[in-house]
């Protein structure tokens, strides 16, 4: 039997490159058999999950780790499945990171496979799991995300950190809970309003924080000019600040206009020198903002 394998893109870069394909398979071949010949073709993480279509009929679930496996015991197989005119074709859809056992434990509990439902009762599990993960990073890994100069700085401004590993640092300002987090080489972070910077190197990503809280908590902007010469590239929704130190480049990009402008003033100077300007009253008609 000659089969026809596609699947759906996991990335943009990853639509350069075709997913089809077309296979032979033994048309006594079990549906085991053909899952381990047929897989989506990608190099997976085992969190990757997929739900297989046979002849557009969902079927099987799908990940690296535990290969792909039925929830309806009808299919054993090929041919149990549903027959139809033509080339049998085999679609591998992307079910991003839900866990292939939980997902395969609610399909064989008889649940329909309504995506959006299940997403919203996966994403309580997802949280708790990942919790549990970054707590036991904590305890076991000594690295940090953020230097010491870095939290004292923060704290100076009343934050106090919930959790800090070598990827992610959560803490508390006032009622608002702030994230950075290390995704590659950039650090991003958000703010009780959402996404607010994403920075390199962490240097740079250390005093934006820094320099963030202080302007929050403070309501004034501690500088006036701008101590280094800097570039602002603008496109829809980003505005991405740079300038070049020793060969290297400092990139913010910032997603709300207003940070451009103050994070130009800070650019060049040292963690101590920002918190040493929020900590000094500000001089009669320096410039105060509220957030609205």
């Amino acid at each position: 039997m000659h089969l026809s394998v596609d699947r759906d893109s996991v990335a943009m870069g990853d639509d350069a490159v075709p997913h089809h394909r077309t296979l032979e398979v033994a048309d006594d071949a079990s549906v085991a058999e053909l899952l381990r010949t047929a897989w989506p073709d990608v190099s997976a993480p085992d969190t990757w999950t997929w739900v297989c279509h046979w002849n557009g009929v969902p079927f099987a679930v799908w990940s690296s780790g535990r290969g792909g496996r039925v929830w309806d015991e009808r299919y054993r197989t090929l041919a149990d499945l549903p027959v139809r005119e033509g080339t049998p074709e085999l679609f591998h859809a992307y079910w991003t990171q839900m866990d292939s056992d939980w997902l395969l434990e609610r399909l064989r509990a008889g649940e329909p496979l309504d995506r959006r439902a299940l997403e919203r009762r996966w994403a309580p599990v997802a949280a708790e799991r990942r919790e549990r993960e970054l707590r036991e990073r904590e305890r076991t890994v000594a690295a940090r995300l953020l230097d010491t100069q870095t939290v004292d700085a923060l704290a100076a401004f009343g934050a106090v950190v919930d959790l800090h590993t070598d990827t992610v640092c959560r803490f508390r300002v006032g009622d608002g809970t702030w994230v950075a987090r290390r995704i590659d080489t950039m650090t991003l972070v958000d703010d009780p309003r959402g996404r607010r910077g994403s920075l390199r190197p962490v240097g740079v990503a250390h005093l934006w924080l820094v320099a963030a809280v202080a302007r929050e908590v403070e309501g004034y902007e501690a500088f006036t000019e701008p101590l280094v010469p800097s570039d602002v590239r603008t496109s829809p929704g980003l505005w991405s600040i740079t300038r070049t130190v020793d060969g290297r480049q400092e990139l913010a990009q910032q997603h709300q206009p207003e940070d451009v402008e103050w994070f130009r003033l800070v650019l060049g100077r040292t963690v101590d020198e920002v918190v040493a300007a929020y900590r000094t009253r500000p001089e009669p008609g320096r410039k105060r903002w509220w957030r609205r």
